[in-house]
């Protein structure tokens, strides 16, 4: 259970870096500039929407491997993963962001290691 609790705290805090990342790379990247450059500002706009819209669904996939039963968790740390690289690949050039989803990645393979050293029987789909 204290596995759990360090995956959720993780995965949240993570989450919570990755939307403070976008909102600030957003907004530092209106600062002052040598010459007329909307096209920056605009690029910084999508990256930062998008570093929220990211940091927002690893919030909500932390409290979900938190609250699910061993099964569903082994999909969640797989999404956790998962979102932690599209994350990083994607919007991982604001030291936040990167950091953040780095520590997702962290949640998702602790919860995966987790769940197959305590029952190496688990598999990603539930019975019929």
């Amino acid at each position: 259970m204290v596995q759990r609790s360090l995956v959720t705290v993780l995965a949240a805090l993570g989450g919570i870096l990755v939307i403070l990342g976008g909102i600030l790379g957003f907004l530092l990247s209106f600062g002052p500039r040598v010459g007329p450059r909307f096209d920056g500002s605009i690029n910084a706009a999508v990256f930062g929407v998008l570093a929220i819209i990211f940091g927002l669904v690893i919030l909500v996939y932390s409290g979900f491997t938190h609250l699910r039963g061993a099964e569903r968790n082994l999909t969640g740390g797989v999404v956790l993963v998962v979102l932690g690289v599209v994350t990083w690949i994607v919007v991982g050039g604001w030291v936040l962001v990167a950091v953040g989803s780095f520590l997702a990645v962290v949640a998702g393979l602790v919860l995966l290691a987790q769940l197959l050293l305590d029952n190496p029987r688990v598999s990603g789909t539930q019975p019929v």
